[in-house]
């Protein structure tokens, strides 16, 4: 099935709304039940059509499945079937790392020669499967059926006759037969009984858009180092890769170490070395901070705030029952980490291994962390408690300390 396009609105204003990024059309077994989905192109950018556009149409399908945020998952864990092109298969540089779940259809327009053959071998090799894509029993492509688990017979261009021959001739290949193109029932239940077990057809389920928000290289970067350095039980060496792995942050990390922030004897000139003089949680709260500031164009005051909510929440649970002052450190860091990145809350707490009562916190305000950042949101908005009990006078205690500790930190960070 070669990559279909609905109508889009491709004009300058529908692009700067939420984006139609894909169509998925469901592939489903004898009894209904889902098998897999197709992943369809949905774009602007390229013509699926002219075939030197088809390499570019699988990348930014990819590109949307893979790197973007999406309304819902494509898969639900299931196989996610994608159409490729012979410059595609040629090019194995552009294929993903994670191939488990993908199912990569070989159009019709890919002639089966000697570089495509030897290519989809150490495709395969690599662990990504392959179905044969609208084929309607041709000879000169009968040296792919050696090498795929799937052909999907086109049964709109076929005769009952022709489909009852061509099943017999397949019989001698191990693979499944999928029916595409089913479009009524009779037609259905006709592939089931010539041993048709995979089905997908406008009579099944039509094609259904998914909606999302793209994600900019920098976000990528940034949401992939954040991922690393949030993640629990981190080692010294782990968290310094993460570090070395951008090498702005590598140098805003010993510049840090070595500023009057600090009061280290001699000079350190290597992020393991402060990795290990720090400490690992240490680190990990300034590689965060740094990162942050770094990679956002937010105006600085919103660090400033941040910053000043992360110490204050610290220093409040410092004096109580609760634990995981870390946590709360994060919290406060965190609660406006959506204005920095430009995506919403529910979207980057799904991306982040944050723990479950931190991301309630951020992302519903529940739960006694997120009580209390309520409450510390609500004092920096000057809407104070009539009567002025413990609980406020702790936190009045440690707002003013957050805030002059932000504002000796912003020089040193802020370069």
């Amino acid at each position: 099935m070669s990559h279909k396009k609905a109508p889009i609105d491709c004009s300058p204003i529908a692009l700067l709304q939420k984006e139609v990024l894909l169509a998925r059309q469901p592939i489903l077994n004898e009894k209904h039940n889902i098998y897999g989905y197709e992943a369809l192109y949905r774009g602007c950018l390229f013509d699926i059509n002219n075939t030197d556009d088809g390499m570019g149409a699988t990348g930014e399908l990819l590109n949307n499945i893979c790197a973007c945020v999406l309304d819902v998952e494509v898969n639900d864990n299931l196989p996610v079937f994608i159409n490729v092109d012979e410059k595609f298969i040629n090019s194995p540089g552009f294929f993903p790392v994670q191939s488990d779940k993908i199912i990569l259809e070989i159009l019709e327009s890919v002639p089966a020669t000697t570089s495509v053959l030897n290519n989809i071998v150490a495709l395969k090799k690599q662990g990504f499967g392959f179905a044969l894509d609208d084929y309607i029993f041709e000879p000169e492509r009968e040296p792919f059926l050696n090498l795929v688990s799937i052909v999907k017979v086109d049964v709109l261009a076929c005769t009952p006759e022709e489909l009852k021959k061509g099943v017999q001739n397949l019989a001698k290949y191990s693979v499944t037969l999928l029916a595409e193109k089913v479009e009524s029932n009779e037609m259905f239940d006709l592939c089931r009984a010539l041993g048709f077990t995979l089905f997908q057809g406008y009579y099944l389920e039509r094609p259904r858009l998914i909606h999302g928000t793209k994600i900019s290289a920098s976000q990528q970067i940034t949401l992939q180092l954040l991922s690393e350095l949030t993640k629990p039980n981190i080692s010294n060496q782990q968290i310094a890769e993460a570090i070395l792995r951008d090498p702005r942050l590598a140098m805003k990390m010993i510049l840090l170490v070595n500023s009057s922030l600090f009061s280290f004897i001699r000079k350190v000139s290597d992020v393991r070395e402060a990795v290990i003089m720090l400490g690992v949680e240490a680190v990990k709260r300034w590689a965060i901070i740094l990162l942050l500031v770094s990679e956002s164009e937010s105006p600085v005051e919103i660090f400033r705030t941040l910053l000043s909510r992360a110490k204050t929440l610290e220093l409040c649970v410092m004096d109580t029952n609760l634990k995981n002052d870390g946590e709360y450190f994060s919290l406060g860091l965190f609660s406006g980490i959506d204005a920095v990145l430009g995506l919403n809350m529910q979207q980057v707490t799904e991306i982040l291994p944050l723990s479950n009562e931190l991301k309630d916190a951020l992302c519903e305000r529940r739960g006694p962390m997120g009580e209390l950042l309520s409450n510390l949101i609500r004092f920096e908005k000057n809407q104070r408690p009539k009567s002025e009990n413990e609980s406020f006078k702790l936190l009045n205690s440690a707002y003013w300390q957050g805030l002059k500790w932000a504002d000796e930190l912003m020089g040193g960070i802020i370069q």
